[in-house]
């Protein structure tokens, strides 16, 4: 009797993919084909041409392999879309033990450092699409030449809001995201069509006005930008409306309606416990004597992005900023 091997569809392999990348602790999974995603190319183009980047000056390089990803890779045909919730609840009063005046950390900051978590689930996503006949490229965690959000959305995992952030239905824009390019002639999911509506409290929310119009972010003016990226001085007009933030800001996704019903994080090395948490003693940065302490302090967690140049020069804002109220 001859036996035949069942054949593998589209749809069935697609399908294994994602539930492959559910197992793996990934909360939601999308897939999008790999070509470009051209609108958003061209409003990225020209959001670099009027400076709105500030000194990121990485984004400036060969800007086009970033909406396109065959530019890089011929034979890509898929992209693979993944999201990962990271929200957790403020804890009750996460001052009151305070000895000194605290600065306020982004969410995403709270506990080790996402790439490294993130990174671990896409060489093991890789791994099983290569047993699959499947070849990968390196997958992307927001610091690849990739238009994230817009391959995000077309893959239908949620729409961009007027914060410019990536809303999805399930966790709000609390998700790290991240992607793998495959050759892999995969079935593409349907684009996601939500939308913010008359809704504008990201933008009427935002101490130095960075979303100056729906849907677009001067990244010099964004509190994350200034206190992470940005080498230099925060400007002086900055300083007074930095509302205690020490390394980033959650304001816009704080006041959006969408992220009214947040999921706690399914992701351990997420805890508050594992990294800083939603608070820092700006006694505690002063404290900090040289580079290899503050390594070792901040060890495997974001923080590590700002140095301890920058991780003080926000404390010393935050501290003059506090001085000049009383």
């Amino acid at each position: 009797m001859k036996v035949t091997t069942p054949i593998t569809t589209k749809e069935s392999l697609s399908q294994e993919i994602k539930n492959i990348a559910l197992d793996l602790g990934f909360d939601a999974v999308g897939i999008t084909s790999a070509e470009p995603v051209s609108d958003a190319g061209e409003h990225f183009l020209k959001w670099l041409s009027e400076g709105f980047a500030g000194e990121m000056a990485y984004l400036q390089k060969s800007p086009e392999i970033r909406f396109d990803p065959k530019q890089r890779f011929p034979e890509a045909r898929s992209v693979i879309a993944l999201a990962l919730n990271y929200y957790q609840p403020m804890p009750e009063n996460p001052e009151k033990t305070s000895k000194g005046l605290k600065g306020k950390i982004a969410r995403y900051a709270w506990g080790e450092d996402y790439h490294d978590i993130i990174e671990k689930k896409l060489a093991s996503l890789i791994m099983a699409i290569q047993e699959r006949k499947g070849t990968c490229w390196k997958g992307y965690v927001d610091h690849g030449p990739l238009l994230e959000r817009a391959f995000a959305e077309r893959a239908g995992l949620g729409f961009i809001g007027k914060n410019t952030n990536l809303i999805t239905p399930q966790f709000g824009s609390w998700v790290f995201l991240a992607e793998v390019i495959t050759d892999l002639d995969l079935k593409a999911d349907l684009p996601a069509t939500g939308q913010c509506g008359n809704c504008r409290r990201c933008i009427d929310a935002c101490p130095t006005g960075a979303i100056d119009t729906p849907y677009r972010l001067d990244a010099r003016r964004c509190l994350s930008y200034l206190t992470i990226e940005n080498k230099g001085e925060i400007p002086d007009n900055f300083t007074s409306n930095m509302e205690n933030w020490l390394f980033g800001c959650d304001i816009c996704q704080d006041v959006c309606p969408f992220n009214g019903s947040a999921v706690t994080t399914q992701e351990p090395a997420f805890s508050d416990t594992r990294g800083t948490g939603p608070a820092l003693e700006l006694n505690e940065v002063f404290s900090i004597k040289d580079t290899m302490e503050f390594k070792k302090r901040f060890s495997k967690t974001p923080l590590l992005r700002a140095k301890q140049k920058g991780l003080s020069r926000n404390a010393k804002a935050l501290l003059n900023a506090a001085e000049s109220d009383q």
